[in-house]
């Protein structure tokens, strides 16, 4: 997959891919041709996941629109793409960057409810609240806090520090 290969499939507006009308010399059948681009041609590419990420086929292969639209437009692949906002359906060029897994997991956005709604603080049975934040794979605790606000500024300060632009809070 290149992006000379992306070009000749697509178009792009604002987020989405939309199919290209495609030849008659692609197909084997006229009624194939006529078909599919009665179905396809001009209308936007892929569906959503479970996870809402766009999913895209191509020549029996499924792939990521984010990573499409990154390839498309700049014609290389990081090791992974951040959705900045954290929707993963919104695949607008401003929206996406190039990231490291390890960055890419630190946007994400927790995984379960808490007590707290807050990534990395936690309500003990005593009423105390703990806080901690994940370093280099380690559970590193940054103290405990009688007050649910002086936990949740220990875990944004410590985010910001170590996760940068990356640090999502929620």
């Amino acid at each position: 997959m290149n992006q000379e290969y992306l070009r000749s499939l697509f178009t792009y507006k604002q987020g989405q891919l939309y199919w290209k009308s495609r030849p008659l010399e692609a197909f084997k059948k006229y009624s194939a041709y006529v078909m599919w681009n009665r179905r396809y041609a001009l209308k936007p590419a892929g569906s959503p996941n479970k996870r809402g990420y766009i999913r895209i086929g191509i020549a029996k292969r499924y792939y990521m629109a984010h990573r499409l639209i990154w390839l498309y437009h700049r014609g290389w692949l990081p090791e992974a793409l951040d959705h900045k906002n954290g929707n993963p359906g919104d695949n607008r060029m401003r929206n996406l960057r190039a990231a490291t897994q390890k960055e890419n997991r630190w946007n994400s956005h927790r995984r379960l409810p808490t007590t707290t709604n807050t990534k990395g603080v936690y309500k003990r049975p005593s009423g105390h609240y703990e806080a901690h934040i994940c370093a280099d794979f380690k559970r590193v605790h940054l103290g405990t806090f009688k007050r649910k606000k002086d936990a949740i500024r220990a875990v944004s300060k410590a985010r910001k520090q170590l996760h940068r632009e990356f640090a999502r809070h929620r």
